[in-house]
């Protein structure tokens, strides 16, 4: 049997281990020793960051926002931007509740700035850093903004003032627009209209006098800066409307009259051209007696075969300038294709070209149809429809009375 000297053995092992322990202790001091110098005096000290930072945006501009809650000791606030070539040092007095800051920062280039952004005590310890971006907004912006359309601007016959605006997308940040106008005292008046509105009424119009108006925009939610375009002046011309229906037209109601029956309800229109299709009850149509009344028809359905293509209209000569004519008294099914139409000529084009072949067109539903001629011309005004039904339904459309204004702008 071998015996082992047990002695022998561990003053080997230690002899071994001991060389080991000596490295480790050396280079453990060594790292402390390192570390001391980027921190002499003892252990680095960091005072309290600024909160709830924001950054909004302005014209050449910011505002930066943010809150002090953590650390009473800080007495300075620096904030960088530009890769740090640009600062600014803001002082900062304490008080034992959460103090808020809010500074202007002017002078500033238009696009993207990041900022960097350290709070310091008295001491000269400062925060770890925060982190913001902000938008400046400027020329470049402001050369982009268009000033809001106005479709129609007009003063009624009864002296009501509409000024009609077009849409604009939201996303260009407008918001408003701003109109500027005299009233009846000769006093300036100014109102802000939101971009929602399309329609306005200024109270109390100087007649036949203009306005000047102009688009306010906010580039973005956190703008603290509004941005305008330039004024455009636009003169508001008084809109007198004239009924000039006997004129012109024959048989406009009310109490239609027919120029034959069949029966005592279906007949022929007086004074206006129908065409076969309109004509769908015994050779009959355009005319009905309902509710003791004579009125413009069409029907299909109950009985009666389809309408399509169906036209009625009168054919009259009219001289240069802007017309209105409007519908009056009038029922309608839904369905169907139903149009107020005036063409030139003595035809009044089929309802499939009616879109294309108009001087002007709308839909019935409308009730009325605004035109404007060049010269003195033959034209066709009135209706076309196409009309379906069955035996138990159908479409239809019923006219009491026409009228026809001429319209005249002062």
């Amino acid at each position: 049997m071998k015996f082992i000297n047990i002695n022998r053995w561990i003053k080997q092992r230690i002899g071994l281990v001991f060389p080991v322990l000596i490295v480790m202790i050396v280079a453990s001091c060594t790292k402390i020793d390192d570390y001391k110098k980027f921190a002499v005096g003892g252990e680095i000290q960091y005072t309290g960051k600024l909160d709830s930072v924001k950054v909004m945006s302005g014209k050449y501009r910011v505002l930066v926002k943010g809150l002090f809650i953590a650390d009473p000791k800080v007495k300075k606030c620096v904030i960088y931007w530009t890769n740090k070539a640009d600062s600014i040092v803001i002082p900062v007095t304490r008080t034992n509740n959460v103090d808020t800051l809010s500074f202007y920062i002017p002078n500033m280039k238009e696009g993207v700035q990041n900022f960097v952004i350290y709070t310091i005590d008295g001491e000269g310890n400062r925060s770890v850093a925060v982190y913001k971006t902000g938008r400046v907004y400027g020329d470049i912006y402001q050369a982009s903004l268009l000033n809001r359309g106005i479709n129609e601007s007009t003063t009624s016959e009864v002296g009501v003032t509409t000024i009609n605006f077009s849409g604009m997308d939201r996303l260009s940040g407008v918001f408003a627009t701003e109109v500027i106008y005299r009233n009846n005292d000769d006093v300036e008046q100014t109102i802000r209209i939101p971009i929602e509105s399309t329609n306005r009424v200024l109270s109390n119009f100087k007649l036949s006098t203009s306005i000047r108006y102009r688009t306010l925009f906010l580039p973005d939610t956190l703008s603290i800066d509004t941005f305008y375009t330039a004024y455009t002046e636009r003169y508001v011309p008084r809109f007198i409307k004239t009924d000039i229906t006997s004129t012109y037209l024959v048989n406009a109601g009310p109490k239609i009259t027919a120029s034959a029956m069949n029966g005592s309800r279906w007949g022929i229109l007086a004074g206006w051209t129908s065409n076969a299709s309109v004509k769908n009850f015994n050779g009959v149509g355009g005319y009905e007696f309902k509710s003791s009344v004579g009125v413009i028809s069409m029907e299909a359905g109950w009985g009666l075969v389809n309408v399509p293509n169906g036209l009625i209209y009168q054919t009259i000569i009219l001289p240069a300038g802007t017309y209105t004519f409007e519908v009056n008294a009038m029922e309608q099914s839904s369905g169907g294709s139903k149009y107020i139409s005036v063409a030139a000529g003595a035809v009044l084009p089929d309802v499939a070209n009616m879109t294309s072949r108009s001087i002007a067109f709308s839909k019935l539903d409308t009730k009325k149809l605004t035109f404007t001629l060049a010269s003195s011309q033959q034209v066709s005004i009135g209706f076309g429809a196409n009309l379906s039904g069955n035996s138990s339904t159908g479409q239809y459309l019923k006219i009491g009375n026409v009228r026809l204004y001429s319209i005249v702008y002062h």
